[in-house]
């Protein structure tokens, strides 16, 4: 329900952004930090917050998180200015970072390791289902109520959740007397993460070669670097270093990464290609959209429970490569593509991902030994929402630069403006998926190198903590 709700808040608040913008006379860049400064701050917090859940408990965390969060979002409803909702977004994103990052982690542990992956993939599910009930909730409430409702209507869910936590959660055995916390590495890991996501935010309004983003993306990498050398001398780190020693750990964790920073093309440029290409109405791509989130539902269950049986690696590769040949027929969509066919790829996709990412976290999260899982668990969220931030970057980037290429070329072929614009979305859009195939390929030899190897007795000669 948890993960659930987190879900939900980042679609449901999107689809608020027009909205906001008018009630509040303000231009749209000014309302993007609605969900830029929730974004920035969970992102920042996660690698602490997980650290520390490791050290005092994680139902503590957690639970002391889901009250934040939802505080969070009675105070939001209450705003009366668009500064004091930006700035109850930045107090609730505290709380997601809370929860979020020890939410796999719980997860895990609550599972017997031979179940871990059926774990993760119900978990997975509630992804999939917040990101179908966002959009379809917000609409309803923006239609019948007003911005405020998007908001309230979910406090007592989220009160419902705190004390499900409290009643159901296994009871911290750890005592605040025995945490301590590197200092140098907690400053340094939020201000680099805050630097390097804060720079590519700003992306879509200052162009990828602007002096300022280049100049907040470097600053985020070499307090980055600073944080990998205070990390490797500090006695108790926040992110222990020697887990990437394990060829396992690696090979899933920069899978996982390269996989969500692939994602976006689809997330962030179907919607266009559907509405002002091929002329959907929002509702039947809200529909078409759907799809994926519909067909994930299903399949990751059943992924993460094969993946107890026959093996993590195999399924995370055949997710990865699903996922890329999904991405790969989507090289044949044009203005022409029927929905038909666009269904059957968005199914294909669908099995991508839910058969790729409970097998690749339970992956991860088996290679950590159980005073980690915390650290663990908020390395993956980290990894995701800097993965499917630099992903956006990247892919707005590209698309918005090769339209404008195309339509040049279009219009000097004889086409009119308005039909050469229109023309230029699906080869654009093309042009943002060669990235994503190329990454995608990538997570599928990373996912195949993670292969644990057999030794004589055909026991894996990398032993899981």
């Amino acid at each position: 329900m948890g993960t659930l709700m987190a879900t939900m808040d980042a679609s449901i608040t999107n689809i608020a952004l027009p909205v906001l913008a008018e009630t509040f006379k303000r231009d749209l860049t000014v309302v993007m930090w609605v969900t830029v400064a929730y974004i920035l701050v969970s992102s920042s917090l996660m690698l602490i917050t997980g650290k520390i859940s490791d050290l005092i408990g994680r139902k503590r965390i957690y639970a002391a998180g889901m009250i934040i969060f939802t505080v969070g979002m009675g105070a939001c409803s209450a705003a009366q200015s668009i500064h004091h909702l930006i700035l109850f977004r930045a107090f609730q994103a505290v709380g997601a970072a809370m929860s979020i990052s020890c939410g796999t982690a719980i997860v895990t542990e609550a599972f017997p390791a031979s179940e871990t992956g059926k774990g993760l993939g119900l978990l997975s599910m509630s992804v999939s289902i917040g990101f179908i009930l966002g959009p379809i909730l917000g609409g309803f409430l923006l239609d019948w109520l007003d911005w405020r409702s998007i908001f309230y209507i979910r406090v007592p869910v989220g009160a419902a959740v705190v004390v499900l936590a409290m009643v159901l959660l296994k009871k911290d055995s750890l005592t605040f007397s025995k945490a301590k916390l590197d200092l140098a590495g907690t400053i340094a890991s939020s201000a680099g993460l805050f630097c390097l996501i804060f720079g590519i935010s700003q992306v879509k309004g200052h162009g990828l070669a602007s002096p300022v983003i280049l100049g907040f993306m470097a600053a985020g990498f070499l307090i980055l670097l600073f944080f990998i050398y205070v990390e490797r001398h500090a006695a108790d780190p926040i992110v222990d270093l020697a887990l990437f020693k394990n060829r396992v750990f690696a090979s899933a964790a920069a899978s996982l990464f390269l996989f969500f920073v692939g994602a976006p093309p689809y997330v962030l440029l179907m919607p266009f290609y559907l509405m002002e290409g091929v002329k959907f109405t929002p509702m039947q791509t809200g529909l078409l959209m759907a799809v994926v989130s519909m067909v994930t539902i299903i399949s990751s269950p059943i992924s993460g429970t094969l993946s107890d049986r026959i093996g993590r690696e195999w399924l995370s590769a055949f997710g990865a490569a699903a996922t890329t040949a999904a991405f790969f027929l989507m090289l044949g969509f044009d203005l022409q593509t029927e929905s038909a066919s666009i269904i059957l790829v968005l199914v294909l996709l669908g099995i991508g991902v839910g058969s790729f990412q409970p097998p690749n976290n339970s992956t991860i999260m088996g290679s950590v030994v159980r005073e980690r899982l915390g650290s663990a668990s908020a390395l993956i969220a980290t990894q995701r929402q800097v993965g499917i931030s630099l992903g956006m970057a990247l892919a707005g980037a590209i698309f918005s630069e090769r339209r404008l290429v195309h339509a040049d070329r279009l219009v000097d072929r004889g086409a009119a403006e308005a039909e050469a614009a229109r023309a230029s979305i699906p080869l654009a859009f093309h042009d943002a998926l060669l990235m994503s195939i190329l990454l995608g390929l990538g997570a599928v030899i990373l996912s195949l190198l993670s292969i644990k190897k057999k030794n004589k007795s055909g026991t894996p000669n990398e032993k899981y903590s």
